[in-house]
């Protein structure tokens, strides 16, 4: 048996179909003071039948049908064999909604909705998304063009035909994991009218008729489920290497139960500010979304949150950075090992894992201002092979860096005799690593700047601590 689902597939295309045709308007004369009168055309879906005929004229025959006015109807549906994909294909999403403030009961015994909105940076419900592959067809729509004269359809089609050469495009919904959401309508055909010689005495209404081709899908429902946050995790790690005994641990200092256990701890109230090999926590009221360039003062020590966990055991105790996308996402994780500050309680010193940072595209010499600074002005060296430079400005005109045309952001290399482009920043949308070897950090090319590779404010749940 087969579960019943709806979900107005075929019926939104129709309805983003008659759109492309409303709003359209002629010109039925002018006034007394010579202003000229426009009349906007409205558009139904119905073909031409007798019951629509009827309905037309309001069930008499005494009635004249009002046009101008635009029809549109399906004429055929059918597979296409030619776009189909694997059948069995599947794809997952994760999303994350904003959180929702709570309704605060007064005293009184009313309730205050007030706070009951959006909450700017804080993550509410997670879900995660399967979408399945869907099926796809072609829609053949018929679009009729009912006027009373060659003049008012001369108007319509002028305007109407202008946009299809051959086709636009359309967006059937704005749901963010819906992958058939785009679509395109193609002119294919014109029939110029539907009558020849008038005969008798009836009304002659002249329909002019245009045809459109477009591809769609249908896609079977997708299986939504609910993740929740993870607070803590106990994990038991039995297998202890035994060659850190050998790294000064005392045997007699209860060895084994000082590495068996980690608490891994998401606290969720808090964002993380990683900068200069520092960590301090932030409250949601201490992010100046609003201005991005304002100092972060963090108002939390440290000690008192970790203690309800357990303890800090400087050079074990971990920090982990999500640096991917979802928050369930492990494989870009940092991990940093911590230790106490020894002058400021709000902050922690992180020790990064240099193993657990992405690899180097690039390793460079320095980061400079060519306009400033030149190889073998006393600042930079003479150049050597293999040397690289990661420029912050055009280069200059002339012979300093023998006219090389790197732009800011660009990475020069020396060949043995000129400067050429290593990377290209301005054709570059990819993330790209590099390591610089005069102050030792890795920087990141996110695609339109530069920056730490692991520095940066955290969310809740894209970091987390193993104590």
């Amino acid at each position: 048996m087969h579960s019943y689902f709806y979900d107005n597939q075929t019926r939104r295309y129709i309805q983003q179909f008659i759109r492309l045709f409303s709003g359209f308007s002629v010109e039925m004369g002018k006034k007394d003071n010579g202003e000229t009168v426009y009349q906007t055309v409205p558009v139904r879906y119905g073909d031409i039948s007798r019951m629509a005929a009827h309905i037309l004229k309001e069930n008499s025959e005494n009635f004249l049908s009002s046009v101008p006015f635009i029809s549109c109807y399906i004429t055929d549906m059918r597979i296409s064999p030619e776009r189909r994909a694997n059948h069995n294909y599947t794809n997952t999403v994760q999303l994350s909604e904003k959180a929702i403030g709570q309704p605060i009961h007064t005293e009184e015994g009313g309730i205050d909705t007030s706070p009951h909105k959006y909450v700017d940076g804080e993550i509410g419900n997670t879900y995660s998304v399967t979408r399945y592959m869907a099926v796809p067809y072609d829609l053949t729509f018929s679009v009729d063009i009912w006027t009373s004269s060659t003049e008012q359809k001369l108007q319509l089609l002028e305007q109407i035909l202008v946009l299809y050469n051959p086709s636009i495009n359309i967006h059937t919904n704005s749901n963010l994991v819906d992958w058939t959401t785009l679509s395109y309508v193609e002119l294919t055909g014109t029939t110029w009218s539907s009558r020849s010689i008038p005969q008798g005495i009836d009304d002659q209404l002249d329909i002019a008729t245009l045809t459109f081709n477009v591809p769609i899908f249908i896609s079977p429902p997708a299986k939504v489920q609910r993740q929740s946050l993870i607070h803590t995790i106990i994990n038991r790690i039995h297998d202890v290497d035994t060659n850190a005994i050998e790294d000064g641990w005392d045997m007699d200092d209860n060895f084994s139960s000082r590495l068996t256990s980690y608490s891994i701890v998401t606290l969720e109230q808090y964002h993380l500010n990683y900068r200069d090999q520092q960590a301090e926590l932030l409250l949601e009221k201490e992010i100046h979304h609003a201005e991005p360039e304002k100092a972060l003062v963090s108002s939390t020590e440290w000690e008192p949150v970790i203690e309800h966990y357990g303890p800090l055991r400087p050079g074990i105790s971990q920090i982990r950075l999500r640096r991917a996308e979802y928050v369930e996402d492990t494989s870009e994780d940092i991990i940093g090992y911590l230790y106490w500050h020894s002058e400021d309680p709000k902050k922690i010193v992180v020790d990064i894992d240099e193993d657990t940072l992405p690899k180097n595209d690039h390793v460079i010499s320095a980061i400079v201002d060519p306009q400033r600074a030149y190889p073998g002005d006393g600042t930079l060296p003479l150049p050597v092979a293999g040397h690289k430079y990661l420029v912050l400005d055009e280069m200059p005109t002339g012979e300093l860096w023998n006219y090389s045309t790197a732009q800011p952001y660009d990475i020069v290399e020396w060949n043995g005799s000129d400067w050429v482009v290593a990377f290209n920043a301005s054709a570059n949308t990819r993330r790209v690593y590099i390591e610089n070897l005069m102050d030792g950090n890795q920087y990141e090319w996110t695609g339109e700047f530069w920056q730490n590779s692991s520095e940066g404010v955290y969310r809740p749940g894209f970091w987390r601590l193993y104590l």
